[in-house]
């Protein structure tokens, strides 16, 4: 069922004339996509995932060859010499310049670098789903700040209409007391109708004051900056599907949901990791020098060596063994951190379907008192102005109108922040939100 605002929309017209704001009208997409660039939480965890992606760089470089460089340089105080007969003889340099390369290659016989590199695309994984629910909740909260403004907007234009109200009970009761057909006691009740009124605006556009600097502080925006929103001109839909259908879905879709399931595989390779601790490794290097400075009893220029160096581990005092009775309290530990996740996201689920359930009931029953008192209201100033009713009567209609406005405009902007949670909760919110 599509519920209209088209009452709301009209009046907005009006209401704009009286509440006018600098700046350029922002729609909520571009306010969410301000809110994906500049927010700080934003910001913060795509940062993390790209240390997780370097990270997983750096363990898939441990399974490349190393390449070093080095080189030389020594100077004597004097050139070694040696005497074979009469006759010394230097048997080096003054100078001695040398330049190596060494080339390392750790063979993967154990596996040990195979489960590092896989534990950290694991992580890898975790972090990008930690960005996706990061994001989610910004979107949330860009909504409903944003609907906060349209929700104070609102509330500023019925505090404007209340006063006019006030303002136009006044003047006719100025003319009677003028006239003499109303007492002094009558007037000073409408001045004081019309001195709280205005009290009301005053509050009413200090709140929005209050939600624009909300709004502007998940866009990472100056305060405060002039913000001009859009009404939402329909309300979305009730879902079609049921509690236990939308829970699914939320199992399906929801980044923590997911996260927590690959923190159960990730301590899972973490046992086996820390299992090949009591495994041997076997490096291979090979290595160049260059001598720079050759002499009589050092005449070569290069020499090649290659070595292959088998570790086998015989004693750890234990530290392999401990190392994987941590590793599966891990597991243990997201096993039953994945079971609470799921619990709660049921319970999100559950808390926003029937919060939406209920604003769509209030708003139904918003509507129809919106509708009595308006024509309260209209039957009590035929009535006032006709002179047949007292004051009271038409301010007791006026302020039963003005709440009944109220009413509305809170049952209206329940319902979209209750349809936006409910959104985050199955985990569909961001999918329309992607990043241009």
């Amino acid at each position: 069922m599509r519920l209209m605002l088209t009452w709301l929309s009209l009046a907005m017209l009006a209401g704009a004339l009286s509440w006018a704001q600098t700046g350029d009208t922002l729609t909520l997409e571009q306010a969410i996509q301000l809110a994906l660039r500049n927010n700080r939480a934003v910001q913060i965890s795509a940062l993390s995932l790209d240390k997780s992606r370097n990270a997983l760089r750096e363990a898939q470089g441990n399974a490349l060859p190393q390449v070093q460089g080095s080189a030389t340089y020594t100077r004597f105080d004097r050139v070694a010499t040696a005497r074979f007969g009469p006759q010394p003889i230097r048997i080096g340099n003054l100078e001695n310049r040398t330049a190596r390369i060494t080339l390392t290659q750790v063979i993967d016989i154990s596996g040990l670098i195979g489960t590092a590199i896989r534990a950290a695309s694991v992580f890898l994984s975790i972090s990008e789903l930690e960005y996706e629910r990061t994001r989610n909740d910004t979107i949330l909260q860009v909504i409903q700040a944003y609907q906060g403004v349209a929700r104070a907007d609102e509330f500023v234009r019925v505090a404007e209409e209340a006063l006019r109200n006030a303002q136009e009970r006044l003047r006719i009761i100025r003319a009677q007391v003028d006239a003499g057909v109303a007492a002094q006691f009558d007037l000073l009740r409408a001045e004081t109708a019309v001195a709280q009124a205005e009290q009301a605006v005053l509050n009413a556009r200090n709140q929005r004051e209050l939600a624009v600097a909300a709004l502007n502080n998940l866009l990472g925006r100056e305060l405060s900056t002039p913000v001009q929103v859009v009404k939402a001109i329909e309300l979305p839909p009730m879902p079609d599907a049921d509690l236990e259908t939308l829970t699914r879905q939320a199992y399906a879709n929801r980044p923590e949901v997911l996260a927590a399931e690959r923190s159960v595989e990730l301590a899972r390779v973490n046992i086996r990791n820390a299992q090949r601790g009591n495994l041997p490794t076997l490096v291979l290097s090979g290595q160049a020098d260059f001598n720079l400075n050759t002499s009589p009893f050092n005449p070569r220029r290069e020499t090649y060596t290659g070595v292959l160096v088998l570790s086998v581990p015989i004693w750890d005092s234990g530290i392999t063994r401990a190392r994987e009775a941590q590793a599966r309290d891990e597991l243990a530990i997201a096993q039953i951190r994945l079971q609470q996740v799921k619990e709660g996201v049921a319970l999100e689920v559950r808390q926003a379907y029937l919060n939406l359930q209920d604003a769509q009931k209030r708003l139904a029953v918003a509507q129809k008192g919106l509708a009595q008192a308006t024509e309260a209201l209209r039957l009590a100033r035929i009535r006032f102005e006709a002179g047949v009713s007292p004051q009271l009567e038409i301010s007791d209609a006026e302020l039963a109108f003005t709440q009944a406005q109220t009413n509305l405009v809170n049952a209206q902007f329940d319902y979209l922040d209750a349809y936006a949670a409910l959104q985050r909760a199955i985990g569909t919110i961001g999918r329309q939100y992607a990043m241009r």
